[in-house]
């Protein structure tokens, strides 16, 4: 029996570990493919027909659905066709309107996997493969659910293969305490660990490897804290000056001894990604969160210096209109992550925001991602509104480019930053941002808020100017005359002996604003600051 595996990822840069855990587990052999969804359906369509396989199965998620339909519609109705992955798993009604899919494994798959495979095979009947819906006629059933012990379940990293460029995900445990009302995480309610010693090799493994960025899937990695720093302990340890560990956590879950430790990390070694959703303590009651965000404010500030922070907010949660939200965006705003992710509410089958949606008028769009549309509290064009500032804030706070420039506004200036970020929006309406060039950004940024800030500008000219390591173009007229600049260029010399003066004519760039004189060093470079 030949059986094919395919995944079709977001990006090349992410794995299809779905599949990978459906090979690692496999008694049976079994081959994949992965694709990304840039790739043209008809060359998938072709490259997999010229298998000529006995059994295909696709992992489908939300990122892929579109791509895996187009295919299922192609494909002969006499093939075998096997899905998983949360997609198909909680819409099986979407998936065997498609003649060619025969079944459906929901959930956890690995053993459910290799029993099915048994099962075409004649070794057993189909209604003792667990985790299964299968076709009954013109309709489908489901056999029994049943969770894989997880001290049998393998990881195979090696599947990744290209560990130069592509993350590498790693789990330590699967299912979560929390019953968030929208997140899919909330119906697996039994944390259950990996053994600690196996998950220290398959750290070592990676790190061997030098990936880049290693994603743990661990839904609320420090439940348990004890077992996360040793974890940590372990990566600290073991550091090759490399790989970023990536972690999603809760951010009022945070113990002293757990601060302490984190405290004494690389800066770079560690990124969190910390779920706020909502500051709105109604809302966070709406969604069956608990959460306490003075005490989350308290330990990012406690740790924001020491580990990377992503921090995430959701537009479209009942209960939350249009005012709450903003007051929501500047409150986690102002804990100063390194990125803010606007993100916005979307229709996952099984959770309870979608059993509950005619109670909060939700209109969600047909198609994946099943994004709000609109609610009983937040209209169309307020969202609409807030993907717009969702880009700006992309663009000028999660890049990076601009930190000078946002501390000076935010911090000095103490600009509320949603309005701020919007009226930057509707300065730039009707134009793409990722269409700008990089001079064309930082204008914007001082003329969309006035153009007269003579500070502002001086700051995100310095912003501009430091993040390239080659001069760049410029959209300003230069005020410093030649004299003024040789006199300057002495000056810093005398400040900072290892300058060079021919180097300093031939590829710096000097601005001033009052007494201050700001110098940025392409060969080598360098930031200097000197004040008059």
């Amino acid at each position: 029996m030949k059986i094919l595996l395919i995944g079709i990822n977001a990006k090349y840069i992410h794995p299809a570990t779905g599949v990978h855990q459906l090979v690692a587990n496999s008694r049976y052999p079994v081959a994949f493919r992965e694709f990304t969804i840039k790739d043209d359906v008809h060359a998938i369509l072709d490259w997999i027909l010229r298998e000529d396989f006995d059994v295909l199965g696709f992992s489908v998620y939300i990122w892929n659905a579109d791509k895996v339909e187009q295919l299922l519609s192609a494909l002969p109705e006499e093939r075998v066709i096997v899905l998983g992955g949360p997609e198909a798993s909680y819409r099986p009604d979407n998936y065997f309107k498609y003649a060619c899919v025969k079944y459906i494994i929901k959930d956890e798959g690995e053993e459910a996997f290799n029993e099915l495979i048994e099962c075409l095979s004649g070794q057993r009947t189909v209604d003792t493969v667990s985790n299964l819906y299968y076709r009954t006629g013109d309709s489908y059933r489901f056999s029994f659910f049943q969770k894989p012990d997880i001290d049998a379940i393998r990881h195979d990293l090696s599947l990744i293969g290209d560990f130069k460029n592509r993350y590498a995900y790693l789990e330590s445990s699967r299912g979560c305490c929390f019953r968030c009302a929208y997140c899919l995480a909330s119906l697996d309610k039994t944390i259950r660990y990996f053994p600690l010693a196996r998950v220290k090799e398959e750290i070592a493994y990676l790190l061997r490897t030098d990936v880049k960025t290693v994603k743990f899937l661990d839904r609320s990695f420090n439940v348990n804290q004890e077992r996360m720093r040793e974890i940590l302990k372990f990566i600290a340890a073991n550091d090759n000056g490399r790989t970023v560990f990536q972690f999603e956590i809760n951010g009022d879950h945070l113990d002293d001894e757990t601060i302490g430790l984190i405290k004494t990390l690389r800066k770079g070694l560690i990124r969190f990604e910390i779920g706020i959703q909502t500051t709105n303590a109604a809302v966070a009651r709406n969604i069956l969160r608990k959460q306490d965000f003075a005490l989350i404010k308290k330990n990012i500030a406690a740790i924001r210096n020491h580990v990377t922070i992503h921090v995430d907010l959701i537009a479209g949660l009942p209960g939350e209109d249009y005012q709450s939200f903003i007051r929501s965006f500047n409150e986690t705003y102002e804990l100063w992550a390194d990125e803010i992710q606007l993100g916005f509410l979307k229709e996952l089958k099984g959770t309870l925001i979608s059993e509950t949606k005619e109670e909060h008028g939700y209109q969600f769009t047909s198609r994946p991602p099943y994004q709000v549309i609109k609610n009983n509290y937040v209209s169309a064009s307020e969202l609409d509104e807030l993907k717009a500032v969702e880009a700006i804030v992309d663009k000028y706070h999660n890049s990076g480019d601009f930190k000078r420039s946002l501390a000076y506004l935010f911090k000095k200036q103490q600009l509320e930053p949603y309005a701020t970020f919007l009226k930057i929006s509707r300065f730039l309406e009707g134009k793409n941002i990722s269409s700008l060039q990089p001079w064309q950004v930082a204008q914007t940024l001082d003329l969309a808020l006035g153009g007269k800030d003579e500070k502002l500008l001086y700051m995100i000219k310095q912003d501009y100017l430091s993040k390239y390591r080659v001069r760049p173009k410029i959209w300003w007229e230069m005020k410093i005359g030649k004299q003024e600049k040789a006199e300057a260029f002495r000056k810093f010399i005398e400040e900072y002996p290892e300058l060079n003066l021919n180097d300093l004519y031939r590829s710096s760039r000097l601005e001033r604003f009052q007494n201050q004189y700001f110098l940025v060093t392409y060969k080598p470079y360098g930031l200097y600051y000197l004040d008059l």
